[in-house]
């Protein structure tokens, strides 16, 4: 138990790593399709590749989403829509035209201006006479048509007349309102009782329609008939042939087939069966993780062995299925404007070039298991991802991006005509729609550089972008550097010149480690007198200083970087440089001269040793092997090949034998190489001019 613990303990961050690949395999797994894969693949216009089919099972043909939405259309055009009468209208008018006559009496009593053909007379046989014209109306009815039914010249409707039951009625045997003001007005003309226009006015005020539109039983009575509509047309007997070998698949024939392939997936679609099915689905997820963390161990490990980096990379493939899984599963015919390319666009940026491009290949592959198209989408996709890889290798301006774009853009479309070619076999068959969609792709695919300043802030991620902004000189802190530090401004450029070309003779990332460079000694100006490179006079501070002291205060130059380099919020992987550029070697000078002072005691050198870390990857470990080469390079006066390789060698050799690069991935070939360039360089900086001839 004790030697499984101690286990667990040592190896926990491999554990978790490959328990989080486990879990990103189940994730996918629920993402993926719940059915058997078709073992078929045809498409319209192409001739059927597999021997005759059969078919063993009764099963209907489905028919297509255009009739369906066409039938759809049929029963929404022809619909009769419904109505429903209100015997509540009736008792109001009555009701309103009786206290209307009686305000209208009121005032006739009150006022002596009325015009006598304006006076009632027999008010209570005008009462009966307004009811009588009321009951005449309503016993036809004054219908409200809408407008939208008035502009489809609607002639027939249902009425509701009762709680439950609708009569189908034509709309001309009712009134419109208008038609209710011109019957009473001509059956009040000429009677005597009261002129039309004292009375007719009462009756309009009080008159209103009783038969109103009725749009949630409506609506609710077009969506059952919608819903009524059969989606099969026909069927398919056992023992009948489907399709024969070699045979055309036309439109008709490729809908049988779906069909088909349809009832096969209900029929396969029971319990036992789904978890196999689910089984399989992880098996395969699983299979092609395994076989991407293999290519990240062998062939991009500084990926591997940071979990934070191989998590991102899984989380942005997962949340790339999930898209593709959700776009699949709504059924929108949108599947070639997923954009793909903005996967391995990301990783090329933080990674590489063979991070993005296993990570592409096997999204691709995930995918495939996923998108009902044929390989030749699938071809599309993994060419188009490869175009963006290859055309990003030098992106350091945003131009770039939108040249591998149109790159890519041409990919797509170069692609999908000689797709559509094979699959139709003529040009007036090719489907322009989805160049509409690769279009809309690749402007999709520009949402990847907004994300990247996004997920460097998230992870600390450092984009190439990034970083030639941060080789600007004329940032703040290296403009405070060379104002207060000249002389290593000076010396951190001549560094960031040779271990910029040192990363390229051996394949590291060249502007990683110029920024690096650049960055590496800006501790500096807090003290600047206090270094070589900037005391212009014959005055050394140091001579003034306990040996401890002046150690204290070079040393200090590494820790002060460091303050200067998170107030100026320069990324962590730019800081790790000044962390590591002296490694935990001694400042041999103030050492050997403390030696000299105290020869018959016996000293550690821990206060004259720099705390470390140790130089990590290829890239600070040039920094450190340039550094020192170029500063102990300028303590020679007039130096020649022999005695900059001599110090070349010396200075290396000496880091190897401290372990200064036991934790970084640079081999001894590589050091070699490198020591070739710094000796290169350092002699074409010390080149010995020609003595111009002074004037006579």
């Amino acid at each position: 138990m004790k030697q499984f613990f101690t286990f667990l303990v040592n190896r926990h961050q491999e554990i978790i790593k490959y328990l989080f690949v486990l879990l990103v395999a189940l994730v996918m797994t629920t993402l993926f399709p719940r059915y058997g894969k078709f073992r078929y693949e045809f498409e319209v216009g192409r001739p059927w590749k597999y021997e005759s089919l059969i078919a063993p099972f009764d099963f209907g043909i489905l028919k297509s989403e255009a009739v369906i939405e066409s039938e759809r259309e049929a029963i929404g055009k022809n619909f009769i829509p419904y109505y429903r009468l209100d015997t509540i209208t009736e008792l109001n008018a009555k009701k309103n035209f009786n206290e209307a006559l009686a305000t209208r009496l009121q005032r006739q009593r009150e006022l002596d201006d009325i015009p006598k053909d304006h006076i009632i007379k027999d008010s209570a046989r005008t009462l009966a006479l307004g009811i009588k014209l009321i009951d005449d109306i309503y016993d036809f009815g004054v219908i409200n048509v809408t407008k939208e039914h008035h502009d489809k010249g609607l002639s027939e409707l249902y009425v509701f007349e009762g709680p439950a039951e609708a009569n189908r009625k034509r709309i001309d045997q009712y009134y419109t309102l208008q038609e209710a003001f011109s019957v009473m007005r001509d059956k009040l003309t000429g009677n005597r009782l009261a002129h039309v226009d004292v009375l007719l006015p009462l009756l309009e005020e009080s008159v209103k329609y009783n038969i109103t539109y009725d749009g949630t039983t409506t609506d609710r009575l077009l969506d059952e008939a919608v819903e009524s509509i059969s989606t099969t047309q026909g069927g398919i007997v056992e023992g009948e042939k489907i399709v024969s070998e070699g045979e055309i698949v036309t439109l008709d024939k490729y809908q049988v087939l779906m069909s088909y392939k349809d009832a096969e997936a209900n029929r396969t679609l029971t319990e036992d069966k789904m978890y196999m099915i689910g089984l399989g689905n992880f098996i395969l997820c699983l299979i092609v993780l395994v076989v991407f963390m293999i290519s990240m161990r062998s062939f991009a490990p500084e990926v591997f062995l940071s979990n934070q980096k191989l998590f991102f990379t899984l989380i942005i493939m997962l949340l790339m299925v999930a898209l593709v899984s959700t776009l699949v599963k709504s059924q929108l015919n949108i599947l070639y404007a997923i954009p793909f390319c903005i996967v391995p666009i990301i990783l090329r940026t933080f990674f590489g070039s063979r991070v993005a491009m296993y990570a592409h290949a096997s999204l691709v592959l995930l995918c495939g298991f996923i998108v009902p198209l044929g390989i030749e989408y699938i071809f599309m996709q993994f060419m188009a991802g490869m175009i963006a890889i290859f055309t990003t290798i030098r992106a350091y301006y945003w131009s770039q991006f939108f040249i591998s774009n149109a790159y890519i853009l041409i990919t797509y479309l170069v692609g999908y005509f000689a797709v559509s070619l094979i699959q139709h076999g003529n040009l007036q068959d090719i489907d322009t729609s989805n160049a509409g969609m690769l279009a809309l792709n690749v402007l999709l695919t520009l949402l990847a550089y907004p994300l990247i300043p996004v997920f460097e802030k998230l992870f600390g991620f450092v984009s190439e972008i990034t970083l030639l902004e941060l080789s600007d000189i004329n940032k703040p802190v290296l403009k405070e550097l060379s104002l207060k530090a000249p002389g290593t401004f000076h010396h951190s450029l001549s560094v960031a010149n040779i271990a910029e070309a040192a990363a390229y003779e051996i394949g590291a990332n060249t502007m990683l480690v110029k920024v690096g460079a650049l960055y590496h000694d800006i501790g500096k100006m807090d003290n600047p007198i206090y270094f070589i490179e900037n005391q212009h006079a014959d005055i050394n501070p140091h001579d003034d200083l306990p040996y401890e002291e002046s150690a204290r205060i070079i040393i200090g130059h590494v820790k002060k970087g460091v303050e200067h380099a998170k107030k100026h919020k320069v990324p962590d992987v730019i800081i790790d440089f000044i962390r590591t550029h002296h490694g935990t070697t001694r400042v041999e000078y103030f050492w050997q001269s403390f030696l000299k002072s105290s020869p018959d005691q016996e000293h550690t050198d821990e206060r004259f040793r720099y705390p470390g870390p140790l130089p990590y990857s290829k890239e600070t470990a040039i920094l450190m092997m340039v550094d020192s080469c170029e500063a102990a390079s300028r303590s020679l006066k007039n130096p020649t090949n022999d005695d900059i390789e001599s110090l070349v060698e010396r200075l290396v050799n000496n880091k190897i034998d401290q372990n200064q690069f036991a934790n970084s991935d640079i081999t001894f070939r590589e050091i070699t190489q490198v020591k070739k360039l710094i000796k290169k360089m350092l002699n074409s900086m010390y080149h010995v001019r020609i003595a111009y001839p002074k004037s006579k």
